[in-house]
């Protein structure tokens, strides 16, 4: 059985932007993010994704097709067309297949397009089986591992909140996102048939640019990429002047 009732914060009118937070995230880690672009005249719409924040999941694999699906389902019902999406990490997967049933203009921030590595899904069946049994174990070591070193200790106040609120995750629904997460399929036919933008850190752990330009060199249209320096996996904490000017440089453009 699977089943999800997607919780949406709609705020302000024009434009639509779409933002969608990563593995282990909610809406809320785009709240120092959003109300630039409320002030600029765009709808600002934030979705805890399925088994995340206050939208719940029952199954064991809640892949990113679903999410995707699920996510459609709203913005068909409420006539939301042709949005901007901005899809941190796990909501670039999102993105990536909501733009399979949609038109929508895409950034991918601090995400990817390929699929996991051999290694790296036995990693995450390994991260399935601790969660199930002491979700706090992996949490501890994941999410501050998600920041540039350099920015750990400098940001622990901004880690802690995000533990708490990763704790708040059932163990079940997390390990059901993480079997998602492995099971997705490359979309390197997205990013050949539609424009979609990449936002890139210096030292972001889990995209790093070694793999990123390697995956590049498979594609015949290559995406616009916008780097930031000094930067981990979290730059709406690590760097979030330069996060935002990246944004507007892609909604004003």
């Amino acid at each position: 059985m699977t089943s999800s009732q997607l919780y949406v914060k709609s705020v302000g009118t024009g434009v639509p932007i779409v933002f969608l937070h990563g593995f282990l995230e909610d809406h809320s880690v785009w709240n120092a993010v959003y109300p630039d672009f409320v002030n600029a005249g765009f709808q600002c719409i934030l979705v805890d994704l399925p088994c995340h924040g206050k939208t719940r999941f029952e199954g064991e694999c809640c892949s990113m097709k679903f999410m995707a699906a699920t996510l459609f389902n709203y913005l068909d019902e409420t006539k939301i067309h042709n949005p901007f999406v901005f899809g941190h990490s796990m909501g670039g997967y999102v993105g990536l297949e909501l733009q399979r049933l949609m038109k929508i203009r895409l950034t991918l921030v601090h995400s990817n397009f390929w699929t996991d590595s051999e290694e790296k899904k036995q990693d995450r069946n390994r991260v399935i089986e601790v969660v199930k049994q002491n979700k706090n174990l992996f949490l501890n070591v994941a999410i501050p591992n998600l920041f540039a070193p350099y920015n750990r200790e400098f940001r622990r106040e901004e880690i802690n909140l995000l533990l708490e609120k990763a704790a708040k995750i059932d163990g079940v629904e997390i390990a059901a996102a993480t079997a998602g997460l492995r099971d997705r399929l490359p979309s390197y036919d997205v990013m050949e048939s539609e424009e979609v933008n990449l936002i890139q850190a210096s030292d972001d752990p889990v995209v790093p640019e070694d793999t990123l330009k390697d995956e590049l060199i498979k594609l015949t249209r290559k995406p616009t990429i916008y780097r930031i320096a000094n930067c981990g996996h979290m730059s709406f904490i690590e760097d979030r002047e330069a996060l935002i000017n990246h944004l507007r440089t892609i909604v004003f453009q």
